[in-house]
């Protein structure tokens, strides 16, 4: 693995293709772990129920393979095409379940089953990277609050790996990556992979809910839009320090008009040396002239 490396290095050297492919597949990676530190989606595997279904997971992928391996050329040719990556489903289903590590997790156990020789080789290094980027893309969209958020995410995550590190394989194995020598590799594989798509239509929310629970990448919650308190008026004064320009009525509320209001005036009286209204003056009654005896009015 390390003369392959050095291999590459020297080969990315002189090829803008080889190199720009490779250090975009570096990039996914990077980008697919940190999400998946950052969410800690690895503590689920710690849970043994949810280890043993990784495990499961896996081992039913291995089972898958082996069948294709056996069975297929004992097969018509359209059911045989389209057994061709049907393998990927339950590696798919537990990445879309638990986030970036646990498919790079599940990738990786698959790697050492499915390699040709002693160490994996690169197609299986672009297929745990396919995994990890399917973990990522499962944070949004979410497939635990829409169905057709796992077909989209299986989709969108084979091409990223595939037109990245896949592309890096082809112009390492190839003169000239042409449209023609890309659709030769993947023509076999298209079928199988467009097989998976639509069976990942059965695993609706519910499944992902009941069947993976625990899962550390949850679906963003929606914003709530604050709701401003209403307003509530009490009947106390506005303390003295208030600025006698402000528009203020006896309730505490701004009134439209831009003069002193009769309230503010009465808030302020106490700073006035002398009160505000006059003092009421009391009306006499004026009585009436008594009227004298006869004798005094000659």
């Amino acid at each position: 693995m390390a003369a392959d490396l050095a291999l590459l290095w020297d080969q990315a050297s002189g090829d803008p293709v080889l190199l720009y492919s490779t250090a975009a597949a570096l990039l996914l990676a990077v980008v697919s772990l940190s999400s998946g530190l950052a969410r800690r989606d690895f503590r689920a595997l710690a849970r043994p129920r949810t280890l043993l279904r990784v495990l499961g997971a896996v081992a039913i992928a291995c089972l898958l393979k082996v069948l294709e391996v056996y069975l297929a050329p004992l097969l018509p040719e359209p059911v045989a095409a389209a057994t061709a990556g049907l393998h990927r489903l339950p590696l798919y289903v537990v990445a879309l379940a638990y986030g970036p590590i646990t498919g790079a997790v599940v990738g990786s156990l698959f790697a050492g089953f499915a390699a040709s020789a002693s160490l994996p080789g690169w197609p299986e290094v672009v297929l745990a990277l396919e995994l990890m980027v399917l973990g990522w893309l499962a944070i949004y969209p979410s497939p635990r609050q829409t169905r057709i958020a796992g077909p989209l995410n299986a989709t969108l995550a084979y091409l990223l790996a595939w037109g990245t590190a896949g592309i890096a394989l082809s112009a390492r194995a190839n003169e000239q990556v042409t449209f023609a020598v890309v659709y030769a590799e993947h023509a076999a594989m298209v079928p199988g992979l467009a097989v998976c798509v639509v069976l990942l239509f059965l695993f609706g929310p519910g499944t992902y809910a009941k069947v993976f629970p625990g899962s550390r990448i949850y679906p963003p919650a929606p914003t709530k839009e604050r709701e401003s308190a209403p307003l509530v008026t009490t009947g106390s004064l506005v303390p003295s320090y208030a600025s006698p320009l402000e528009e203020i009525d006896v309730f505490g509320e701004r009134s439209g008009r831009r003069d002193i209001t009769v309230s503010t005036l009465a808030l302020d009286s106490s700073m006035l040396p002398e009160p505000l209204h006059p003092p009421k003056t009391t009306r006499r009654q004026r009585l009436e002239p008594r009227l004298l005896p006869d004798e005094f009015s000659r």
